[in-house]
């Protein structure tokens, strides 16, 4: 099954919503200088296009890009080679679940749409120790931006992320977990859209053609056309969300 799922994301720039305008106002967050020499850890990096963002922003960062997905990993160094930034941005396949680095080793932990795999408030709590004081951790998380959800897209969240809650209730756990909150902010629906579910869709289309026979291939489309057709539906009811937090 793993193997329609990455042949579906293939030949896609961003793997989630996003784009470079709403990584930049992300960055901009960062309540620092640009000029100086910080050490960035980029969690669930996938291909490296945020990590890409980051080293050229910061041009005295070093940026240490973890993902559990090797051809990723391969993709991003590669880049890195490509653009004269390995020296500064190193890719490194592991599981936000094994990380070996130092307690207090840097100043901002950054995590575009990865954080729920750890589950919001148990990624904050744990992952707060890698940052010095006074660090930031800036992270974009599925969020309710309604206090009222419609029940069908409710459903649909609770079973599939239960974790998701309102921007009111994420800041809260943000503060529970010991940090400082800073500011958020709401990701464009043309995030969803024009960069992630236009190109998805149109590899779907292929799939569904070349799969039309394979039971498991057509498990794995009609899950993702699930989840792109609730969000042309129920857009103005949850989004992801930025927020920017310091230790």
């Amino acid at each position: 099954m793993e193997k329609y799922f990455f042949e579906a994301f293939e030949g896609l720039s961003r793997l989630a919503p996003g784009s470079k305008a709403s990584t930049l106002k992300a960055i901009s967050m960062f309540n620092r200088s640009k000029e100086d020499p910080i050490r960035i850890l980029d969690i669930g990096c996938g291909n490296g296009i945020h990590s890409m963002l980051l080293a050229q922003e910061f041009p005295n960062a070093s940026v240490i890009a973890i993902d559990n997905h090797g051809p990723f990993i391969k993709h991003l160094n590669e880049t890195a080679k490509k653009y004269g930034l390995s020296d500064r941005v190193t890719g490194k396949c592991m599981s936000m679940f094994e990380m070996p680095f130092k307690e207090s080793s840097f100043d901002l932990i950054w995590s575009e749409d990865a954080i729920y795999i750890a589950g919001f408030e148990k990624g904050l709590r744990d992952w707060k120790k890698y940052l010095k004081k006074d660090g930031y951790l800036i992270c974009s998380e599925i969020s309710w931006i309604t206090n009222t959800p419609s029940e069908e897209i409710s459903a649909y969240w609770n079973e599939d992320y239960p974790f998701i809650d309102t921007i009111e209730n994420k800041i809260k756990q943000i503060e529970r977990a010991g940090y400082q909150y800073q500011s958020h902010f709401i990701l464009p629906v043309t995030d969803w859209t024009d960069h992630y579910y236009t190109p998805l869709q149109n590899n779907l289309n292929q799939m569904k053609k070349k799969y039309k026979d394979n039971e498991v291939a057509k498990q794995v489309i009609d899950e993702l056309q699930t989840e792109i057709d609730m969000y042309h539906k129920y857009s103005h009811e949850y989004s992801y969300v930025f927020y920017s937090m310091t230790k």
